[in-house]
This record gives C-alpha cells, structure tokens and sequence, in this order.
C-alpha cells in the first residue's frame, strides 16, 4: 500500500510542479509591440496613430512594464486627459520621489552648499524630456514616441540598459 502510494506522488509531484511553473510564467506580462494594440507599424504608409490608439498603448505598456508610469498633467484643450510616461529603469521607479526632490533641490539652489549640491548632482539621473505634441502640424513626433517607448522598455543593449540606468526620461 504505502509502496503504491509512493509511486504514485512521485509521478504527481513532477506534474504539479510543471503545472505551477506554467500558471507563474503565464502571470508574466510581455511588452507588446505597438502593432499589437493600434494594429498596424509605427511609420507604415498611410496610417496614423489617433490620440486614443497611442493612450491605450501606454496603458497596455504600463501593464506590462515595471520600467513605465503613466501621469496625467491635466486635459487637452478637447477634454481629454493629457497623460505623460515616465520610463527609467525598474530600480530607479523606486526611488522617483527622492529624484524629484533632488531635482527640486538643485533646481532652487536655495541654501545649497557646493559640497552638497554636488552630493545631490551625484545622487540624482539625468531627467530628459521629449515632446510628442509641440506643433499640430507636425504628425511623426507623437508617432515615434510609441515606438521609441517600446524599444527603451524592451531591448537588451548595454546601451540602452545605461540610458536606462541613468536617465529619467519623461515622454509626453
């Protein structure tokens, strides 16, 4: 009895445990590329990105990315809610309110010593940010900055790991 009981959790054990690590890998989210959600390439002919198309592929960004955080800012001049990524690397998403308070700090210079300013400088990212909507007219800023999301949320580079590390960058 016990022998067959034995033999019988051991075939089991193995099968839950595959099943398991199915069930955990399926809970991972994968980045999807943005002709996935607005259902065509960035930059292919005679098709472009609605408003909408690129709010709901950040969102679906913001799902699938520990690296992405969306903000809103306030509401376009339609009354729709004007939204900015913040994309960094996963350890500095952690720790964006110290940055923003560093850059609050160096910003103001107020009671700053040189010694400390530089601790702060040190301490802090590069903050970099890119307009996707400056000029009505102009239609491929806001189009590449889908894709530019994308490839700074998914590629392997060491460069862009440093970039990544390093920078803050807001995409508006």
């Amino acid at each position: 009895m016990f022998r067959k009981s034995f033999y019988s959790l051991r075939a089991v054990i193995p099968a839950i445990f595959i099943f398991l690590l199915g069930g955990a890998v399926s809970f991972a989210q994968r980045v999807p590329p943005p002709e996935e959600v607005i259902g065509f390439k960035v930059g292919a002919d005679y098709h472009l990105a609605t408003y909408q198309q690129a709010v709901e592929y950040f969102r679906a960004l913001e799902r699938a990315s520990p690296m992405i955080k969306l903000f809103e800012m306030g509401r376009t001049s339609m009354g729709k809610p004007m939204i900015y990524a913040v994309i960094t690397s996963e350890e500095n998403m952690g720790k964006l309110e110290r940055f923003k308070e560093i850059s609050r700090k160096l910003s103001q210079a107020k009671g700053l010593t040189d010694q400390v300013a530089h601790r702060l400088a040190e301490e802090g990212r590069a903050v970099v940010y890119i307009d996707g909507g400056l000029h009505a007219s102009e239609c491929a800023p806001a189009q590449h900055n889908l894709q530019l999301a994308y490839d700074l949320l998914t590629s392997e580079d060491p460069n862009i790991s440093l970039i990544r590390d390093n920078t803050i960058l807001l995409l508006v």
